[in-house]
């Protein structure tokens, strides 16, 4: 039995999916917009990280498990609804905030007489981004219901080991590169003069949409 259509429909479910705006695709466009490129990407491979962890959960039959036990899985997933709400709120208070009068360099290109240059990341940052998109996917449970379905469905009673490595390399190549193109698009030159023109209205609309969506992950059972 040729196990590449098998993989090639895993990959195609799991990009449906992960194209799909959620609390990953929020969270990694506001890093990338508010910061720098290679801390959207930092974010970006967080969320891949922890793609490859629910995954091989799910492949261990650990994930369904997990499912099982409702009050880990109600923990993680209020846990992940309070870390939501609170990223949104940290946004929504952002906006709130005016910006200081830029200044003026004599002589500067336009771009550079509308913002102070920003310093440069630190290493701290990138950790800090890549902490923000671990946490933001692994404290999403319902990425444990996706992929115990997926595999459910998908999956044939026995697979040789290599393949299992082959779905989890392959997730992890989608997911980080998927995210990380997210973070290249909304950190490029355009974007961020797009955003510095309506930074507040867009933290504003990210953070209703984060705050929403930790209340949806409340809600749901």
């Amino acid at each position: 039995m040729s196990l590449l259509p098998i993989l090639l429909q895993i990959a195609v479910v799991y990009l449906v999916a992960a194209i799909t705006p959620g609390p990953n695709f929020f969270m990694i466009s506001q890093l990338s917009l508010a910061g720098r490129r290679g801390v959207g990407a930092a974010s970006a491979l967080g969320v891949g990280t922890a793609s490859v962890i629910w995954a091989s959960l799910a492949l261990l039959g650990l994930a369904a498990v997990l499912h099982q036990l409702a009050w880990l899985y109600e923990t993680i997933r209020i846990g992940g609804a309070i870390y939501l709400a609170w990223f949104g709120f940290k946004l929504l208070r952002a906006s709130a905030r005016r910006d200081p009068a830029p200044a003026v360099v004599p002589d500067a290109a336009p771009d550079a007489a509308t913002q102070q240059p920003q310093p440069a990341p630190h290493l701290r940052d990138y950790l800090r981004a890549y902490r923000s998109g671990l946490f933001t996917c692994l404290t999403n449970p319902k990425s444990c219901a996706f992929w115990t379905s997926v595999f459910a469905a998908m999956l044939p009673a026995h697979v040789p080991g290599w393949f299992d490595g082959a779905v989890l390399l392959t997730i992890g190549t989608l997911s980080a590169g998927w995210y990380g193109s997210v973070a290249l698009l909304f950190a490029s030159p355009r974007a961020q003069r797009g955003y510095r023109r309506v930074r507040r209205p867009l933290d504003a609309f990210c953070g209703v949409a984060l705050v929403g969506l930790g209340m949806k992950l409340a809600a749901d059972r």
